[in-house]
Protein backbone atom coordinates (compact mmCIF):
# COMPACT_ATOMS: atom_id res chain seq x y z
CA UNK A 1 0.00 0.00 0.00
CA UNK A 2 1.15 3.52 -1.15
CA UNK A 3 2.37 6.02 1.89
CA UNK A 4 -0.20 8.13 1.33
CA UNK A 5 -3.03 5.24 1.38
CA UNK A 6 -1.45 3.85 4.44
CA UNK A 7 -1.65 7.17 6.43
CA UNK A 8 -5.58 7.57 5.01
CA UNK A 9 -6.20 4.27 6.35
CA UNK A 10 -4.60 4.92 9.88
CA UNK A 11 -6.31 8.59 10.04
CA UNK A 12 -10.01 6.92 9.29
CA UNK A 13 -9.64 4.12 11.36
CA UNK A 14 -8.49 5.97 14.40
CA UNK A 15 -11.12 8.59 13.83
CA UNK A 16 -13.73 5.94 13.06
CA UNK A 17 -12.57 4.26 17.15
CA UNK A 18 -12.24 7.92 18.49
CA UNK A 19 -15.95 8.50 17.61
CA UNK A 20 -19.09 6.28 19.43
CA UNK A 21 -21.78 7.47 16.84
CA UNK A 22 -22.83 7.18 13.44
CA UNK A 23 -25.67 7.48 11.10
CA UNK A 24 -27.25 3.73 9.96
CA UNK A 25 -29.13 3.78 6.51
CA UNK A 26 -31.36 0.45 5.74
CA UNK A 27 -34.08 0.25 2.84
CA UNK A 28 -36.63 -2.11 3.30
CA UNK A 29 -37.51 -5.34 1.34
CA UNK A 30 -40.17 -2.48 -0.18
CA UNK A 31 -37.40 -0.26 -1.25
CA UNK A 32 -38.12 2.63 1.51
CA UNK A 33 -35.18 3.98 3.12
CA UNK A 34 -34.43 4.93 6.60
CA UNK A 35 -31.92 6.50 8.40
CA UNK A 36 -31.03 6.13 12.92
CA UNK A 37 -28.41 7.86 14.66
CA UNK A 38 -26.91 4.65 16.37
CA UNK A 39 -23.96 4.01 19.13
CA UNK A 40 -21.13 1.78 17.61
CA UNK A 41 -17.81 -0.02 18.52
CA UNK A 42 -15.64 -0.48 15.44
CA UNK A 43 -12.15 -2.86 15.28
CA UNK A 44 -9.13 -2.61 13.47
CA UNK A 45 -10.73 -3.98 10.30
CA UNK A 46 -13.47 -1.36 10.35
CA UNK A 47 -16.03 -3.54 11.40
CA UNK A 48 -19.37 -1.87 13.06
CA UNK A 49 -21.16 -2.97 15.59
CA UNK A 50 -24.63 -1.56 16.79
CA UNK A 51 -27.22 -2.65 19.35
CA UNK A 52 -31.01 -2.24 18.71
CA UNK A 53 -33.98 -3.79 19.30
CA UNK A 54 -35.65 -6.49 17.92
CA UNK A 55 -39.11 -4.74 16.62
CA UNK A 56 -37.15 -1.64 15.92
CA UNK A 57 -37.55 -0.71 12.30
CA UNK A 58 -33.75 -0.79 11.37
CA UNK A 59 -33.62 -4.27 12.46
CA UNK A 60 -36.58 -5.24 10.32
CA UNK A 61 -34.97 -3.54 7.33
CA UNK A 62 -31.88 -5.25 7.67
CA UNK A 63 -33.33 -8.93 7.92
CA UNK A 64 -35.04 -7.83 4.92
CA UNK A 65 -32.40 -6.30 2.78
CA UNK A 66 -29.54 -6.84 4.91
CA UNK A 67 -27.27 -4.06 2.38
CA UNK A 68 -26.64 -0.76 4.56
CA UNK A 69 -24.76 2.68 5.05
CA UNK A 70 -23.20 3.92 8.10
CA UNK A 71 -21.73 7.41 8.27
CA UNK A 72 -19.67 9.05 10.94
CA UNK A 73 -19.15 12.63 10.97
CA UNK A 74 -18.42 15.25 14.12
CA UNK A 75 -19.12 18.77 13.36
CA UNK A 76 -16.12 20.59 14.76
CA UNK A 77 -13.52 18.78 11.66
CA UNK A 78 -14.55 18.42 8.48
CA UNK A 79 -13.95 15.08 8.25
CA UNK A 80 -16.28 11.88 7.13
CA UNK A 81 -15.99 8.28 7.26
CA UNK A 82 -18.40 6.59 4.68
CA UNK A 83 -18.95 2.44 4.91
CA UNK A 84 -21.11 0.43 3.09
CA UNK A 85 -21.42 -3.37 4.12
CA UNK A 86 -23.47 -5.97 4.48
CA UNK A 87 -25.36 -6.18 8.56
CA UNK A 88 -26.13 -9.58 10.06
CA UNK A 89 -27.65 -10.37 13.10
CA UNK A 90 -24.55 -11.94 15.58
CA UNK A 91 -26.73 -11.86 18.47
CA UNK A 92 -26.26 -15.70 19.24
CA UNK A 93 -22.58 -15.88 17.82
CA UNK A 94 -19.47 -17.02 20.43
CA UNK A 95 -18.53 -13.48 20.69
CA UNK A 96 -21.51 -11.48 21.00
CA UNK A 97 -22.17 -11.09 24.53
CA UNK A 98 -18.70 -9.32 24.78
CA UNK A 99 -19.71 -7.22 21.66
CA UNK A 100 -23.19 -6.46 23.89
CA UNK A 101 -20.75 -5.39 27.06
CA UNK A 102 -18.78 -2.89 24.73
CA UNK A 103 -21.95 -1.22 23.34
CA UNK A 104 -23.22 -0.97 26.96
CA UNK A 105 -20.49 0.43 27.84
CA UNK A 106 -20.47 2.71 25.32
CA UNK A 107 -24.50 3.89 26.11
CA UNK A 108 -23.18 4.23 29.60
CA UNK A 109 -20.40 6.30 29.16
CA UNK A 110 -22.63 9.96 29.36
CA UNK A 111 -22.94 11.01 32.54
CA UNK A 112 -26.28 13.13 31.84
CA UNK A 113 -28.21 11.32 29.94
CA UNK A 114 -28.89 7.61 29.22
CA UNK A 115 -29.44 5.93 25.67
CA UNK A 116 -33.15 4.88 25.71
CA UNK A 117 -32.26 0.98 25.21
CA UNK A 118 -30.34 0.72 28.50
CA UNK A 119 -33.97 1.41 30.11
CA UNK A 120 -35.43 -1.74 28.11
CA UNK A 121 -35.63 -5.74 28.29
CA UNK A 122 -31.62 -6.22 27.18
CA UNK A 123 -33.07 -9.64 25.95
CA UNK A 124 -34.99 -7.96 23.65
CA UNK A 125 -32.12 -6.44 21.91
CA UNK A 126 -30.05 -7.74 19.11
CA UNK A 127 -25.89 -7.26 18.11
CA UNK A 128 -25.92 -6.62 14.78
CA UNK A 129 -22.28 -7.00 12.61
CA UNK A 130 -21.78 -4.74 9.70
CA UNK A 131 -19.08 -6.03 7.47
CA UNK A 132 -17.40 -3.55 5.05
CA UNK A 133 -17.49 -3.81 1.29
CA UNK A 134 -16.40 -0.16 1.13
CA UNK A 135 -15.21 2.40 2.67
CA UNK A 136 -14.38 6.20 1.71
CA UNK A 137 -12.63 8.49 3.72
CA UNK A 138 -13.00 12.22 3.36
CA UNK A 139 -10.72 14.68 5.18
CA UNK A 140 -11.40 18.56 4.12
CA UNK A 141 -9.15 19.44 7.39
CA UNK A 142 -6.09 20.19 5.71
CA UNK A 143 -6.95 20.85 1.64
CA UNK A 144 -6.07 24.49 1.38
CA UNK A 145 -8.04 24.19 -2.62
CA UNK A 146 -10.09 21.46 -4.64
CA UNK A 147 -10.20 17.51 -3.46
CA UNK A 148 -7.80 15.88 -4.85
CA UNK A 149 -6.24 14.63 -1.45
CA UNK A 150 -9.35 15.04 0.23
CA UNK A 151 -11.78 11.40 -0.56
CA UNK A 152 -9.68 8.01 -0.29
CA UNK A 153 -11.44 4.79 -0.66
CA UNK A 154 -9.97 2.58 1.97
CA UNK A 155 -9.20 -0.82 0.48
CA UNK A 156 -10.77 -3.68 2.45
CA UNK A 157 -8.78 -6.42 4.93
Amino acid sequence: MDTDLDNARKDALAFLTRNKIGVLGTSSSEGNVHASMVYYTADADFNIYIITLMNSRKFKAIQEHPQVAFTVSVPDVPQTLQIEGVAMDISLDEGAAKKKDELFAVLDSNNWFYAPITKLDPTESVVVWIKPTWIRWADYAFEESGNKHIFKEIPLP
